[in-house]
């Protein structure tokens, strides 16, 4: 069956086949569907599972959990609880009040802030990312600045720190790790111009190939490490090769 409501109207829980909204939708109660589209704004009270997409082009909020397959969105997209999709689109604003796993891509262009942890196997956030827990992925490039109150741990991990507010990490781990200030991000700098952030992490950076710029840190640990301008590091520690700027500031750089 499917559920059509062109205005305003309210979705009753159950099980439907397309969910189509013209205008301004609410839901209440749990929800099953094969795909969900929403043109305009969408305020629902429900547990979700999409065996498809869920789309909207608008204003996005739920409260409860939601699991999809896809999941595309132009403008903002809340969600108060657990979020679970294959794949993520995201234009605009992207918020989940809870923990987030995207277990294919995510692509968020504006700005992302995750309440709990954050899992993806790809992730590209042009505009900005905060995690509140951690943040685990397999490969992650974050335009814009990023702020996790835990570990930040990817296999291959790029940073670029053009953003309005310095970024900050409890710890990062991974195999290569690319921190870079490029003093423009595609969202930020047509407005604010070039900027240069810098990252601050409370305890350590561990990585095979670590190349970092305007990094503040106590100990840093690999196989390769490039310091560059700005960092400021307690203590590096490298196995095979280590380049440090002249306009970096370093405690102590020993080979172990």
């Amino acid at each position: 069956m499917d559920m059509k409501i062109a205005g305003t109207g309210c979705i009753g829980a159950g099980e439907y086949d397309d969910i189509e909204i013209s205008g301004a939708g609410k839901s209440e109660g749990f929800i099953r569907c094969k795909n969900f589209e929403c043109s305009g704004a969408f305020s629902g009270n429900s547990d979700i599972e999409c065996e498809g997409k869920i789309e909207s082009s608008g204003a996005f909020s739920n409260r409860g959990t939601i699991k999809t397959k896809e999941f595309e969105a132009s403008g903002s997209a809340k969600n108060s609880g657990n979020f679970t999709a294959e794949t993520i689109e995201v234009s605009g604003a992207f918020k989940v009040e809870g923990n987030c796993v995207l277990s294919k891509q995510g692509e968020i262009s504006g700005g992302c802030k995750i309440e709990g942890n954050l899992k993806a196997a790809e992730l590209e956030v042009d505009g900005g990312l905060k995690v509140t827990g951690d943040l685990e992925a397999e490969k992650a490039n974050i335009c814009g600045g990023i702020f996790c109150g835990g570990l930040i741990n990817a296999e291959e991990l790029y940073i670029d720190l053009s953003n309005v507010n310095d970024s900050k990490a409890e710890s990062i781990g991974g195999c290569k790790i690319t921190i870079k200030n490029s003093g423009r991000s595609r969202v930020f700098g047509f407005f604010f111009g070039r900027k240069k952030g810098s990252m601050k992490v409370s305890e350590s950076i561990e990585g095979d190939e670590i190349i970092i710029e305007h990094t503040k840190a106590k100990t840093v640990t690999g196989k390769y490490v490039m310091a560059g301008e700005g960092c400021e590091i307690e203590l590096i520690q490298y196995s095979e090769n280590a380049e440090i700027s002249p306009k970096a500031k370093i405690g102590r750089c020993e080979k172990i």
